[in-house]
């Protein structure tokens, strides 16, 4: 994703604080869609090595992948459009 394509979709990344842990340090940035919360990219710096995750609920993906976040939140937006529309079907049968 581009920035150009970042800002039309209102895409920001709020930066999260800098924790210190034995290894290095980590830090979690919050991945703000319309100022709601899609994901997470954490950040984790060894001595020797920098490890990057994109983190969406339970799932993740090994480096810095905006994209997939995005398109995560948009399989879940549909899934819950289509969740209520069909509840609404079933309530109206009723």
């Amino acid at each position: 994703m581009t920035l150009g394509q970042a800002i039309r979709a209102n895409l920001q990344i709020e930066p999260g604080r800098k924790v210190k842990t034995l290894g290095g340090w980590c830090r979690q940035d919050r991945v703000l869609l319309d100022g709601l919360e899609i994901g997470k990219i954490q950040t984790r710096r060894g001595r020797t090595r920098t490890e990057i995750l994109t983190i969406a609920g339970n799932v993740y993906v090994i480096g810095y992948d905006v994209d997939w976040l995005v398109k995560q939140a948009e399989r879940k937006i549909w899934q819950y459009l289509h969740a209520s529309e069909r509840y609404m079907i079933t309530s109206a049968a009723s």
